[in-house]
C-alpha cells in the first residue's frame, strides 16, 4: 500500500515481485555489448529501457554461474546474499535513475569463485552501486 505523499518503492527497504526482471525480451538485450560496471566479484549490466511495470524505476536479476558453483544450494545462497545487498542499496539507484529521468533493467552477476562473506562483499557492492550511480547521471 502506497500513501499519497510517499514515493513508491524508493524509501522502503523491500524487494517486491514487480522489481524482478522476468521479461525474456529485455534479458536477451541486456547481455549484448553495452554498458556494464565491473567491480570484482560483481559485474552489473545495465540496459536503459521502458519496463513492463510502470510503478518501478528498475528491474533486476541475479546470476551465479553453474560452472563455478556446482551445487544449487551454493548458487541460491549467493543469490540470496546479493538480493539482500541490493535491497539495502536500491534507494541510491532509484534516486539516480529518477533524477536522470530513466528506467533500467539490471543484471547483477557474481563472478567470484569462492563463497562470499557478507561483511567483506557488502562494501565492494556499495562501491559498485556508487560507480553505477555516477554512470547513470552522465
Amino acid at each position: 500500500m502506497v500513501l499519497k505523499d510517499q514515493k513508491p518503492h524508493t524509501s522502503r527497504f523491500t524487494f517486491r515481485k514487480e522489481e524482478r526482471l522476468c521479461s525474456q525480451k529485455i534479458i536477451s538485450g541486456l547481455f549484448e555489448p553495452g554498458f556494464f560496471i565491473s567491480r570484482y566479484p560483481f559485474r552489473i549490466h545495465v540496459l536503459y529501457t521502458s519496463l513492463p511495470t510502470e510503478e518501478v524505476t528498475a528491474q533486476v536479476m541475479f546470476v551465479v554461474g553453474k560452472k563455478r558453483f556446482k551445487k544449487a544450494v551454493d548458487r541460491n545462497r549467493i543469490k540470496r546474499v546479493m538480493r539482500e545487498m541490493y535491497r539495502l542499496n536500491k534507494a541510491k539507484i532509484y534516486t539516480a535513475l529518477m533524477q536522470a529521468g530513466k528506467t533500467a533493467a539490471l543484471a547483477v552477476i557474481y563472478t567470484g569463485d569462492k563463497m562470499p562473506v557478507y561483511k567483506k562483499t557488502v562494501t565492494i557492492f556499495e562501491k559498485a552501486v556508487e560507480q553505477l550511480c555516477i554512470e547513470i547521471a552522465v
